[in-house]
């Protein structure tokens, strides 16, 4: 099982050199630094149920309590997101952002993630799954921690700061737990294959994350413009034709370019 975690680590190095960390630069007030943030929500909601489902499908006692407990102290983060993105941004956000085109990509990442959750994986393969969330939460955070401490926002934000490190901190015994049963187990030829591919799923999913929060910060995209609907007809002619059903379709705009979706 070494050479799954020694993986885990050369993906984490990998994601660690992303372009969208070059881009959060303390040149400018916290708040534009971290404008991507609202287009985090769906996956930090949807977070929660992931290590949830996870942790429900493990049928071995010994790394079905390592999973529990790992979610129990995940429980409650989400809060802290939505606090800070009060404070960030200074509203909260609506059920109809989180679901609008600036967030596609968050949400089709977080769709691949999830469907790693469904896939009849050995237990083993569960808790990679959550030694590789947890090596991105490692770099995210680490990083977005140090520039909130460098613009002395550090007692205004939690999720996004130099608390939110400490807390993870606290719980490394429990990772380092993982790893160590990790460690110790012997994967055949099969399984090693499935977890390489596993985490080069999740990173992948990760990746298009960020690419998608990197577009929005760097080509904001305007709301979409409400539809015009179509007058009143009357019973006998409320069946459209192929031509006028196309008239219906939204298109693009100007120089919009479809988002790009991770194939499974």
């Amino acid at each position: 099982m070494k050479v799954v975690l020694d993986h885990i680590a050369r993906r984490q190095e990998l994601f660690a050199n992303h372009p969208f960390f070059e881009d959060l630069k303390q040149d400018r007030p916290v708040e534009q630094i971290l404008a991507f943030a609202p287009r985090l929500a769906f996956w930090v909601m949807t977070f929660q149920d992931v290590l949830r489902l996870n942790a429900h499908f493990i049928t071995d006692p010994n790394l079905k309590r390592l999973a529990i407990q790992h979610r129990s102290e995940e429980v409650g983060h989400d809060r802290w997101f939505f606090e800070d993105i009060q404070e960030i941004t200074g509203k909260q956000l609506s059920v109809s952002s989180v679901f609008g085109r600036a967030h596609t990509a968050t949400r089709d990442a977080t769709y691949a993630l999830i469907s790693e959750v469904y896939r009849p994986v050995d237990d083993r393969l569960r808790i990679v799954t959550v030694l590789t969330m947890e090596a991105t939460s490692h770099v995210f955070f680490g990083r977005t921690s140090i520039l909130v401490s460098a613009k002395g926002c550090g007692q205004r934000l939690r999720y996004f700061s130099d608390f939110h490190v400490q807390v993870e901190q606290q719980h490394e015994v429990f990772e380092e737990e993982m790893v160590r049963r990790l460690r110790n187990m012997e994967l055949p030829l099969e399984l090693r294959a499935q977890a390489f591919a596993l985490v080069d799923r999740s990173y992948a999913a990760f990746d298009l994350m960020l690419q998608g929060l990197r577009t929005e910060i760097n080509t904001p995209v305007e709301p979409l413009r409400p539809a015009r609907l179509p007058e009143p007809l009357s019973a006998a002619s409320t069946s459209r034709s192929p031509a006028v059903l196309a008239k219906l379709e939204p298109e693009l705009e100007a120089g919009e370019e479809p988002h790009s979706v991770l194939t499974m």
